[in-house]
C-alpha cells in the first residue's frame, strides 16, 4: 500500500510575520504579525481564486487536506491519512478532531459538499479544469448538468470517504491537484444556498464559520487584511492573536521594514525591489536570505492577435534578458526562455536557454508581414515595483525592433481576470513553480481547453493528456521536455525571469519563516517576542 510522504499531523501554516517599533496592535497586550505583500487577495472565497494570494488567504480559513514543503514532500493538514492501492481509489480519513469555529465537527459529508460544489456546472465557478481527473466529470472537471454529484466520490463514515480517478494518478499528482486545492467548506452553513447564487452568497464576503488557525476579521480592498486567532482550533490555538497582511508597493514594503511596521515580507506575492536589497540586509532588526528560481514571470500573447509565429519569435528574440538580470537584479536572478523554473521535476535545461538579437528580429518581423502601425497593448500588473521596471524595458526592446508598444496597467486581480478571458495583448503572470506536477501550469499555455494564451496544437494537447494521465517516469519525462521544446520553438508564451528573491524577517519573530514551497504550514506555533 502506497502512503503519502508525511513529515508529521502538524501541518499548517506558515506565513509571514512582522513588527518593531511603529506597530498596527488594537491592543498592547495583543500578539500581531504585519505581513507585507504587494498582490491584493480580492477575495478570501475557496471558489473565486483567480491569483495566487487568494488562495494563500483561503487556506488559512478553508484548510486543504494536505500541504506542501521546501522538501518536496506533503504534510496532513484536514487529512489525517491519504492512502491508494492501486492508484485510481484514494481514500481520504480526516482529522479525529477538526471542527468549524462554531463547534461542529468536520466530516466527510463536508468535503464531499464541497467537491460537488466545485464541479456544479450550475454555481459556474470559473476555472474547473482540476477537477477532471475525477471520475464522473466531463472535460471541464464539471458533472452532468441536472446531476446530483460526482459518481466517484463515496462517504464510508463520519470521517472517510474514497475518491476515484479516470485513470492511474501518482500520490504526489493527485496531492497537488485535489489534496492542497480542495479548501473545505461548511456543508451545514451552505448547503441552502441555491447553486446558482453560491458565488455571490453573503458568507464568502465574509465567513463566520471556518476551520483554520486564524478566523476572518475585516478586508479593506488594495489596503489590508486582517485575520484574528482561532481560539478553538484543534491543533492548539496559535500563539499569535492577529494576524495582518498590508498590501502594500515593493518600495513601501522596504520602507515599513525598516521602521517597523511590518515584521516580514510575503516572497511571491511581496518581493522587496531589488534595488532596495542592500538597504535592507543592513537592518540591524532585520534577518535576510535569498530564495531559490520559484515563481516564474511569464509573458503571455494572445493569439488571437499575435497568430504569427514569425512575429511572436522576433519578440521572444529581442527581449535583453541579460541587460535586464546586470541592472534590475545585479545578476540575482534565474533568466529563462521557457515558462518553468529550474525546481520543477522535469526542467528541459535546453529549450530555456535564451537569445538576444535584434537584428535577427528585426528581421523575422519583416518576414512575418505584420503591419507595424498596429497597436499592441501591453497590459501590465501593478503592486510589483520590480516586475513593472522589466516589463518597461521590455516594452522599448520590442519598440526597438519596430513595434507599436502601449503600455496599460492595472492592479493584479483585474489583470489576472483579463488574462483569463483573453481581454489583452501582451501581459505579465508570475507562475508559481509546482515541482511535482508542472503540467498544472503548462496547460494555461499550450492546451487548447484551458490556454490563456487562445494558443491551439493537438501535439501539445495531446503531451498534455498524456502526461496528465501517466504514473511512468520515462514517459513524463518525455511527454515534459518535448512540451518545452514546442514552447521554445513556437513561443507562444516567454518565460522572461524568476526571482531570487529577498526574504525578510523582523527578529522579533521567535518561530516562524517563509518557505520557498508550502508557505502555509504551522501558523499556529508562529511567536513574537
Amino acid at each position: 500500500m502506497k502512503k503519502l510522504i508525511i513529515l508529521g499531523m502538524t501541518a499548517l501554516v506558515c506565513l509571514p510575520s512582522f513588527g518593531a517599533s511603529k506597530r498596527d496592535n488594537p491592543s498592547p497586550k495583543l500578539k500581531s504579525v504585519n505581513v507585507g505583500i504587494t498582490n491584493d487577495p480580492a477575495t478570501v472565497s475557496p471558489l473565486s481564486v483567480n491569483n495566487i494570494m487568494a488562495y494563500y488567504v483561503s487556506c488559512i480559513l478553508f484548510m486543504p487536506l494536505v500541504s506542501e514543503t521546501s522538501e518536496r514532500t506533503f504534510v496532513y493538514r484536514l487529512a489525517e491519512s491519504i492512502i491508494t492501492e492501486d492508484n485510481t481509489t484514494f481514500k481520504i480519513t480526516l482529522q479525529r478532531n477538526a471542527k468549524w469555529t462554531d463547534g461542529t465537527p468536520v466530516t466527510a459529508d463536508d468535503v464531499i459538499f464541497t467537491l460537488n460544489t466545485f464541479s456544479n456546472p450550475a454555481v459556474g465557478i470559473s476555472d474547473t479544469s482540476l477537477h477532471r481527473i475525477l471520475e464522473g466529470t466531463d472535460d471541464n472537471g464539471l458533472f452532468p448538468a441536472g446531476g446530483e454529484g460526482l459518481a466517484g466520490v463515496k462517504k464510508i463514515d463520519s470521517r472517510t470517504l474514497t475518491v476515484k480517478t479516470k485513470y492511474p494518478l501518482t500520490l504526489n499528482v493527485f496531492n497537488l491537484n485535489i489534496g492542497t486545492m480542495l479548501r473545505t467548506m461548511p456543508k451545514h452553513i451552505l448547503e441552502k444556498v441555491p447553486p446558482e447564487a453560491m458565488l455571490k452568497a453573503p458568507f464568502f464576503q465574509k465567513p463566520t464559520v471556518t476551520n483554520g488557525p486564524f478566523k476572518f476579521k475585516e478586508y479593506a480592498p488594495s489596503q489590508y487584511l486582517s485575520l484574528e486567532a482561532n481560539d478553538t482550533y484543534f491543533l492548539g490555538r496559535p500563539k499569535i492573536d492577529i494576524l495582518n497582511f498590508k498590501i502594500l508597493t515593493g518600495p513601501q514594503i522596504a520602507a515599513q521594514l525598516e521602521n517597523g511596521e511590518i515584521d516580514m515580507n510575503y516572497p511571491g506575492v511581496g518581493n522587496i525591489p531589488a534595488d532596495d536589497y542592500d538597504r535592507v540586509m543592513e537592518l540591524p532588526h532585520i534577518s535576510t536570505k535569498r530564495g531559490e528560481p520559484g515563481t516564474v514571470q511569464v509573458l503571455f500573447y494572445n493569439n488571437a492577435v499575435l497568430n504569427n509565429l514569425k512575429l511572436r519569435q522576433a519578440m521572444d528574440l529581442a527581449i535583453d534578458r541579460d541587460s535586464i538580470l546586470k541592472n534590475i537584479f545585479k545578476g540575482q536572478a534565474f533568466m529563462t526562455k521557457t515558462p518553468v523554473s529550474s525546481q520543477i521535476e522535469f526542467w528541459n535545461e535546453a529549450a530555456s536557454k535564451y537569445v538576444y538579437d535584434p537584428v535577427r528580429a528585426q528581421a523575422l518581423l519583416a518576414e512575418s508581414g505584420w503591419d507595424l502601425s498596429k497597436k499592441l497593448t501591453f497590459l501590465i500588473p501593478t503592486g510589483n515595483n520590480t516586475r513593472e521596471r522589466v516589463c518597461t524595458m521590455i516594452a522599448e526592446n520590442f519598440k526597438a525592433i519596430g513595434l507599436n508598444i502601449a503600455i496599460e496597467r492595472a492592479d493584479f486581480p483585474t489583470t489576472m481576470g483579463r488574462v483569463t478571458k483573453r481581454d489583452y495583448h501582451i501581459s505579465i503572470i508570475g507562475m508559481p513553480a509546482n515541482p511535482f506536477d508542472a503540467v498544472r501550469n503548462l496547460r494555461y499555455y499550450v492546451y487548447s481547453k484551458d490556454a490563456h494564451t487562445g494558443y491551439s496544437n493537438p501535439k501539445t494537447d495531446k503531451l498534455i493528456e498524456t502526461i496528465t494521465a501517466s504514473i511512468d517516469s520515462e514517459d513524463l519525462k518525455a511527454g515534459y521536455y518535448e512540451i518545452q521544446d514546442i514552447i521554445a520553438e513556437e513561443v507562444p508564451v516567454s518565460g522572461v525571469y524568476s526571482e531570487l528573491v529577498l526574504k525578510a524577517v523582523n527578529k522579533r519573530i521567535i518561530y516562524g519563516d517563509v518557505q520557498d514551497f508550502g508557505t502555509l504550514r504551522d501558523l499556529e506555533k508562529w511567536d513574537v517576542k
